[in-house]
């Protein structure tokens, strides 16, 4: 079962999405808990797309595929900027890091989900592929 959603690079595009989770954490049975943290996390990373990928750009697209075999939820953000490395962002728990606004989404991600992989797409933009793993949970 998968959930689909391309939007332009716009903040007030995000109400789109958070239908959407909702739409497939529903669908997939998620918890309650599991489906905060699912919704954070997402939320999170279509906000570091149009922000930080896509310079806030409306031309610009942000894809989200989060799909779900029973096992598994994964979850894919694309965006069409210039890219980065994962290791090569500050921590935001080092002591000199601890006020600045940016960082923490990436914590979170890291944090609640059990593999996140950053991919440059062929042609341009950048592919995060998250996966939480519930086989604990059935639908």
């Amino acid at each position: 079962m998968t959930f689909e959603l391309t939007i332009p690079s716009k903040l007030e595009e995000l109400e789109a999405v958070q239908k959407l989770i909702g739409e497939a954490t529903v669908a997939f049975g998620l918890s309650e808990d599991i489906a905060y943290w699912m919704e954070l996390t997402i939320s999170e990373s279509m906000i570091n797309a149009i922000r930080h990928g896509n310079q806030s750009d409306p031309t610009k697209a942000a894809f989200l595929s989060i799909s779900y075999d029973g096992e598994n939820v994964e979850i894919i953000v694309e965006d069409e900027g210039e890219g980065f490395k994962l290791e090569e962002l500050a921590d935001p728990t080092q002591a000199e890091n601890l006020l600045k606004p940016c960082g923490r989404g990436i914590l979170i991600i890291r944090s609640f989900m059990d593999e996140v992989k950053l991919t440059q797409k062929e042609g341009g933009g950048t592919r995060l592929r998250m996966l939480k793993k519930l086989p604990e949970v059935t639908a």
